[in-house]
């Protein structure tokens, strides 16, 4: 799936074999897949091709694709998961769509309330995990307190980051700021021995890389995903602006060329390839819609660096302790 499928994804797929030794299976109409490969001149000789005859528009309802649309590429990969076909999932498609057929074919971690969607923030000199980021708009505090053990080891095991700081997302940082909801959670949280609770944290210290993972509801923080990535796109688009605006800005857009590269691409979500549905029992990799093959391919490493550091079964254990 995705703006730019099949030839990106196919690009993504060779230069993740190339890359990272990845084994790739593609799920898609065959007939589309070979033709994108011969006008591109892919060889795709090695790759597998798993046939699908369906397709899901944006705008496909999940209840409906899992009804409906069982020939999709999106329920077939999901579902050759769930049957040991295959060791990880990866879209670009109907997150929804994604969200509903990795429930319904690889099926939650046992113990696990919501999955929770995992997703990556660069900052100048760190990152941090952002989680829920638009799985579960309706949420309950103890779904945070699930989502936070989730993001711990997540940051642990993708980030590298060792006994990461928690935080949730308020209006405020004293203890009793912010609505039930809120209150509830920090409670929770707090009471939780083994976790590195540090409180509440305001949308505006996010970015001073106080908190290692950002705990929220999807709604929330589906909104905050959005906002970041506008006005990363709206900042770098001024930088051009004016860095084109006359003669003298060019030449020193020149010799600002390296410098600015450097942190297009830390800020790049191409760079971090996609945000991870976490609490199912396989890794589940959900793709920008606009993902092209360097976005596949960095997608397709973060699923093997989940199978190579055993996050799945970390993040059981996890849940297991809390149950």
């Amino acid at each position: 799936g995705g703006d730019f499928a099949p030839a990106e994804v196919i690009r993504g797929a060779l230069k993740a074999g190339r890359d990272h030794g990845a084994h790739v299976i593609l799920v898609g109409n065959t007939a589309k897949i070979r033709e994108a490969a011969d006008s591109e001149g892919l060889d795709i000789s090695h790759l597998d091709i798993e046939e699908s005859t369906r397709e899901i528009g944006m705008d496909d309802s999940p209840s409906d694709v899992l009804k409906n649309k069982k020939e999709s590429s999106i329920y077939i990969g999901s579902q050759l998961v769930g049957q040991g076909k295959g060791s990880a999932f990866l879209s670009a498609g109907n997150t929804g769509a994604v969200m509903a057929c990795s429930l319904f074919n690889i099926k939650r971690i046992k113990g696990v309330f919501r999955p929770a969607i995992a997703a990556v923030i660069p900052l100048a000199d760190s990152k941090f995990v952002l989680i829920d980021a638009g799985a579960n708009a309706d949420c309950k505090p103890a779904y945070l307190a699930q989502f936070a053990l989730m993001g711990k080891v997540y940051s642990e095991n993708i980030l590298g980051v060792a006994d990461p700081k928690i935080s949730i997302v308020n209006i405020g940082e004293e203890e009793k700021k912010g609505n039930e909801f809120a209150v509830e959670t920090h409670k929770i949280l707090k009471d939780m021995e083994g976790l590195n609770f540090v409180g509440n944290i305001e949308g505006r210290e996010m970015f001073k890389g106080d908190a290692d993972v950002v705990v929220t509801d999807g709604f929330t923080g589906n909104v905050m995903l959005k906002i970041i990535e506008g006005v990363a796109k709206m900042f770098f688009g001024e930088i051009k602006s004016v860095l084109t605006s006359s003669l003298t800005s060019k030449i020193a857009a020149l010799m600002l060329k390296k410098p600015l590269m450097s942190m297009k691409n830390k800020f790049n979500y191409e760079t971090y390839g996609g945000a991870q549905l976490l609490g199912l029992n396989a890794p589940v990799i959900i793709s920008h819609g606009s993902s092209k093959a360097k976005a596949v391919s960095n997608a397709i490493r973060v699923g093997q660096e989940s199978l190579k550091t055993d996050l799945i079964e970390k993040i059981k254990k996890e849940i297991d302790i809390y149950r």
